[in-house]
């Protein structure tokens, strides 16, 4: 799925769309993967020995029997191994996607930075995101970005209290909204951390708003929240 989205050729898809500048809305829930081949995962349900090698070390002497014993899944292997550094080189070397084209990507990154580029001057992105969008190095200058040209609408926090199932219940998430950053779409965004209920988002006692110089003010270094 991230593959065929990155690759997609939205404006031959929809050139009715492009000609007024792009979507008015780009609402969306995109996977929460890193980029990364993750061994351990891959070997989980075709090879559970190899994921549950007691560490890396004996994990790749045992990937690199499969040349003899399973020549077959060693190839498989090294095929989906070869897609995901492709992939991953395109992400930050082709500068379609330079703020966060880079570290250890998480494919939500680059599908908010992608929805963001897509929508028209006066549109907005929607979309569901680990709240690390907001927090991690690795996302810090697109979230610069947002603030800095006053994009950002608003960024709801929310710890998974049964909300995801199948989401650990600690695991943090954020509904994120923004304009394209052409121009200017909010000065002041709105924030509710720790939320557990989408009810919670109405008290004013949890919401509040910031400006791009409050946040600065807050935490020079990285701009971030």
């Amino acid at each position: 799925l991230a593959g065929q989205y990155q690759f997609f050729h939205w404006h031959l898809a929809y050139p009715e769309v492009f000609a007024r500048g792009g979507f008015d809305v780009m609402l969306g829930n995109p996977p929460w993967e890193r980029l990364k081949l993750q061994e351990k995962e891959w070997f989980a349900e075709r090879i559970p020995a190899i994921a549950n090698a007691p560490n890396a070390a004996v994990r790749k002497r045992m990937i690199e029997a499969l040349k003899k014993t399973d020549p077959e899944i060693h190839q498989a292997f090294l095929s989906d191994l070869r897609k995901a550094e492709g992939e991953s080189h395109f992400m930050r070397s082709s500068l379609r996607y330079p703020l966060c084209g880079r570290g250890d990507i998480n494919v939500y990154t680059i599908f908010a930075e992608a929805a963001r580029t897509l929508i028209n001057d006066t549109g907005r992105m929607g979309i569901v995101v680990p709240s690390g969008i907001a927090t991690d190095d690795t996302t810090k200058f697109f979230f610069q970005d947002m603030v800095d040209k006053e994009s950002l609408v608003s960024l709801f926090d929310f710890e998974n209290k049964g909300i995801f199932p199948g989401v650990h219940s600690s695991y943090k998430f954020c509904l994120l909204t923004s304009g394209r950053g052409i121009k200017p779409t909010a000065e002041r965004a709105e924030f509710v951390f720790f939320a557990h209920a989408t009810d919670e988002l109405r008290d004013p006692e949890r919401r509040f708003s910031l400006t791009a110089r409050d946040i600065e003010l807050l935490n020079p270094n990285t701009r971030t929240c």
